[in-house]
């Protein structure tokens, strides 16, 4: 005889022990003068089909009733679960008819509707019935209720509200069809097991990951409560990497708590709610409940900055806090806008943290792994580790498309770069700034500075020289026509004392959004700092502007700040400006030295038309026009040798007394139109 196949869907719906709840509810509700049953109702609650719009008495309902549990290891399921929870909860065993209810109702469909019947009829017949099962007031039961509605289990312990005892779906399919034996099986539904770290704890020492590990330790040996760690800063700088590789060296389960569940890559709406947030806080709070005890987890909570911004629409802001300050279990939390946590939540985090890009060392080697399948070169590695800008993930997905394309090489290393370009653009990141690089050489016997108060220029040279050298907090202000050197001096600078260069556009700072711009300048400062860059503002003009002649508040804020920046940090700071008279004179006050960039001298000019056109002498001719071109810049010598890389045939000696001569008499103050002088 072949023993029929097991129909699980139906074993699901618990249709046997739906009817026996059923049933003494029914007897309870004649006492109530409930009489019939929607043929519909009866149909879900027994699985069968019937006519509709036929209403069935009582009698007639329990004859359809089965007499038999074709499924029985379903029962036994529901009852070892109902039991699990009064335990896990620390629940009166007297409540496990109340559990398995709960746990019927959600599984059957005809229950849950028979329930909403009877509440609807008179809301005492479900208290009465549960009142003669277990033996508690109705008071009691509710307040037994109480850790599932806290856990967000059920929405409302409230007896005479059947609808508000729905669970959230996994759990009403897993309580009839898996018996829990732990806590942590319980949790499983409403958690998503971290990936297994790819790097160690070593590769991590520009943001001291060690610190962090030995805390988290130090935490653990002494039972501490309340240990919280927040990362932050932009997107795909590795701080969830971080936190798997920080749980790999503390041996411990990475748990990612998250508001929405995952099955096979897909999201499910098992846990969508109105709030997702605020379902979010009450899985953490489970979890932070039922793990409590244990030393084998380190939980997760990725993009928390909803969390905290929909404290007291949701959920009571308190009570983030006080999870805050009393977790048993060690969380990390991350985001990418720390901007909208208040200092409020971030004094309560025990260690607070910046994760910025890699640097390249870091960059270097955690591309190593990701590109190995590409077979690129180290030259293109350590290139890709100079985009300073280029995160971590970046990398990695520009990676999966030349792995999807079957590119290796040359190949793999052009799509690799193509991808990562446009992710940095279409982010509005700056790429990996390039190094100046003038058409001409820099040559510092051709830069003319002079000061403005007659003191020494090379006695100041030399005192910037040893600040820098020194790290003092130095400020220098350059200022003369456009093309005098003043850019590439800086840059020859920073070059001399191995310093990499911050160059600061106007388009770098300034925003459509008010504030946005001052943020801007605090978070160049705080790079500069943390990487000791030194800073070159140019055209500081366009952001100093003098404040009484600012159109609108922002713009005197935007010029608060940078001052306020000056102050406090240490770095070495030039601006450069083709127009001193507009700077505002409050920051002229807070540079060290003044320099002003002038035109060539005469020997200067000879030197330059010699080395630029290539020869060892010059004319008589060309000495007395050179004479009277005295507005001159290395810059106008710039165009010069552009012209010659563009017409290399041409015979420039013969053209560009009058290329210089048209480039001078550029810069002559214009005269005025009119009789009026």
């Amino acid at each position: 005889m072949i023993k029929p196949k097991l129909n699980v869907k139906r074993a699901n719906h618990c249709y046997y022990l739906s009817t026996q709840v059923a049933e003494t509810l029914l007897t309870t509700a004649m006492r109530y003068g409930f009489a019939y049953v929607p043929s519909q109702v009866v149909a879900a609650l027994v699985g069968i089909k019937l006519q509709h719009g036929i209403n069935y008495d009582i009698e007639s309902t329990l004859e359809e009733f089965p007499i038999k549990d074709i499924h029985p290891t379903t029962t036994q399921i529901v009852h070892h679960n109902a039991e699990f929870i009064c335990d896990l909860f620390k629940l009166d065993l007297k409540m496990k008819s109340v559990i398995t209810l709960i746990i019927l109702m959600n599984a059957n469909l005809g229950l849950n509707e028979l329930l909403s019947l009877l509440s609807d009829h008179d809301s005492d017949i479900l208290i009465h019935t549960l009142e003669q099962d277990t033996g508690l007031d109705r008071y009691a039961i509710e307040q037994q209720l109480q850790p599932l509605v806290e856990n967000n289990l059920i929405e409302d312990g409230l007896l005479h509200l059947p609808y508000r005892l729905t669970l959230p779906t996994p759990y009403k399919r897993i309580l009839v069809t898996q018996k829990l034996t732990s806590r942590e099986a319980f949790i499983e539904p409403i958690i998503k097991r971290s990936p297994a770290a790819k790097f160690t704890l070593k590769q991590f020492e520009h943001v001291n990951a060690d610190l962090v590990c030995r805390y988290l330790k130090a935490a653990a040996k002494q039972s501490l409560t309340g240990v919280n760690i927040l990362l932050y800063d932009p997107a795909g700088t590795g701080k969830t990497e971080l936190s798997r590789t920080l749980a790999k060296s503390l041996k411990r389960s990475l748990l990612e708590v998250q508001s929405v569940q995952f099955e096979d890559g897909n999201i499910t709406n098992e846990f969508l709610s109105k709030q997702p947030t605020s379902q979010r806080i009450s899985y953490l709070n489970l979890m932070q409940s039922l793990l409590n005890g244990t030393d084998g987890s380190l939980l997760l909570v990725d993009e928390c900055e909803s969390v905290f911004k929909h404290a007291d629409e949701h959920y009571s802001k308190e009570g983030l806090m006080r999870l805050l300050e009393t977790n048993p279990v060690p969380t990390i939390w991350i985001t990418n806008h720390i901007s909208m946590l208040e200092p409020s939540y971030i004094r309560r985090f025990k260690l607070v943290m910046d994760i910025p890009v890699p640097d390249e060392s870091f960059a270097y080697s955690m591309s190593k792994a990701m590109l190995k399948q590409l077979k690129v070169s180290d030259a293109f590695r350590l290139e890709l580790a100079y985009k300073t800008k280029a995160a971590p993930a970046f990398i990695a997905n520009a990676a999966h498309v030349a792995n999807a394309l079957a590119l290796t090489g040359e190949h793999a290393e052009t799509v690799v770069l193509e991808v990562v370009d446009a992710m940095l653009e279409a982010c509005g990141e700056e790429q990996a700034l390039p190094q100046y690089e003038g058409q001409l050489n820099f040559d510092p016997s051709c830069l003319n500075l002079t000061t403005t108060n007659g003191q020494d220029a090379e006695t100041i040279i030399s005192d910037i020289d040893d600040a820098i050298e020194n790290g003092l907090p130095l400020r220098v202000l350059l200022s003369g026509p456009a093309g005098t050197g003043k850019t590439g001096w800086v840059h020859h600078l920073a070059e001399n004392h191995g310093m990499d260069i911050m160059h600061i556009k106007c388009s770098d700072v300034l925003s459509k959004y008010v504030g946005e711009s001052e943020q801007n300048i605090a978070a160049l400062f705080k790079e500069a700092h943390r990487e000791n860059k030194l800073m070159l503002f140019d055209e500081v003009d366009s952001l100093l502007s003098k404040r009484e002649s600012a159109q609108a508040q922002y713009e005197v804020q935007l010029i608060n700040e940078l001052l306020s920046q000056l102050e406090c940090y240490s770095v070495p700071v030039f601006a450069a400006t083709n127009a001193l008279a507009s700077i505002d004179s409050a920051v002229m006050r807070r540079f060290d030295f003044k320099l002003v960039c002038d035109y060539l001298t005469e020997a200067q000019r000879h030197t330059m038309y010699r080395q630029v056109l290539g020869i060892t002498k010059l004319t008589h001719s060309e000495k007395d026009q050179l004479h009277t071109l005295n507005q001159l810049t290395p810059g106008d010598f710039a165009i010069l040798a552009r012209r010659m890389v563009f017409q290399p045939n041409h015979n420039h000696r013969t053209t560009a007394i009058t290329l210089l001569a048209e480039e001078n008499n550029r810069k002559q103050a214009k005269g005025h139109i009119g009789f009026i002088r």
